[in-house]
This record gives structure tokens, sequence and C-alpha cells, in this order.
């Protein structure tokens, strides 16, 4: 092995030292990271304030008839709904409709004023025919494409069999829907 003289040691030493101190040998660091957004299918309800609460979807109005009336009659919100609701084709929207404040043993009730006594039972439907019955508080998918995504309606039908002994005035109940995606 070749040996270096004292005096070649110390040059090369120093010279590296001064390459150090005076920042002419400088290496650089890069390193990466990522950046990433998710975009998940959901829903707007336009108007909709920070309390989550999106207002009056509309009135479900059975109309005007006799004390003496058995009649059934229909109504729905869904053309005249009041608020606007916008979804991503193919989200999983769902509904549900509480009992109002006057259900009773499963049923829900319109009531005359604070009379007890005074209720008449209406179901609410999924459908005009009324054959896809809303059971309280059950959810119902609520199917949402590229033709309905700007202006998804919510299906809220109802039918009202009057019973022909109640005494007159307005009957009525409030409702509260839950939509979920």
């Amino acid at each position: 092995m070749p040996r270096l003289h004292p005096s070649t040691a110390f040059a090369v030493f120093a010279g590296l030292a001064w390459c150090g101190a005076h920042g002419a040998a400088r290496a650089e660091t890069t390193a990466q990271f990522d950046v990433s957004a998710t975009i998940t299918a959901g829903c707007l309800v336009d108007g909709l304030g920070g309390s989550g609460n999106a207002g009056r979807i509309g009135i479900l109005d059975f109309g005007i008839d006799s004390t003496f009336s058995t009649a059934t009659h229909t109504a729905t919100t869904t053309g005249a709904q009041a608020i606007r609701l916008r979804c991503t084709p193919g989200a999983n929207l769902t509904m549900s409709i509480d009992g109002g404040g006057h259900a009773a043993a499963g049923a829900r009730n319109l009531q005359l004023g604070t009379n007890v006594g005074a209720r008449m039972a209406y179901r609410l439907c999924r459908d005009a025919g009324c054959t896809q019955p809303i059971a309280i508080g059950t959810p119902y998918a609520i199917p949402v494409s590229a033709v309905n995504s700007e202006d998804v309606r919510l299906p809220i039908y109802g039918s009202l069999t009057l019973p022909g002994t109640r005494p007159p005035g307005t009957y009525t109940d409030t409702l509260t829907v839950t939509l979920t995606w």
C-alpha cells in the first residue's frame, strides 16, 4: 500500500475542509408529496341554511267536503314542492316520514285544533294509486338518474276517507321528512 507523505495528507485534508467551509460542495435534496380530492355522490338542497332545516316541502291538501261525506280524497305534494333537490345520478337517496303530531296506534291523523277526539286517519303513499304505502319512520329509496338529477321530486301522495261523523272545521297535521344520502 502506498504511503502518503505527511505534507500531502495535510494538503488533501485542508482542501476538503476549505470546500465544506465555503459551500463549494453542495447537495440538493428533493422530496415528493401527493395531492388528492375525492368526490362522492350526494345531494344538494337549494336554499338550505346551516341549520339543516329545509323549510316546508309543500302542502298535502285533501280539499273541502261536507261533514256527512264518506268520500275518499287524494292529494300530492309532488307537483308543487317548494324545495329544489339536486343529486348526483345514482346517488343513494332515501326518504323517511315521521308520524306527524297526531299519530296514534301506528296511523297518521289529521286533528281539529286541540280536540283529540276529532281526528281522521289518513295514509301516505309513494304512488298516485296509493298502492305503495309510506310507513311511519321507514326509509324508502328515491331513484336518481341523469333524467331527474337536477330536479328530484319526492313522491308523496296521500289518501283520506272521510268518516262522515266529524265536526266541521279545518283538520291539520305536520309531518317531518328526513332525507339521507
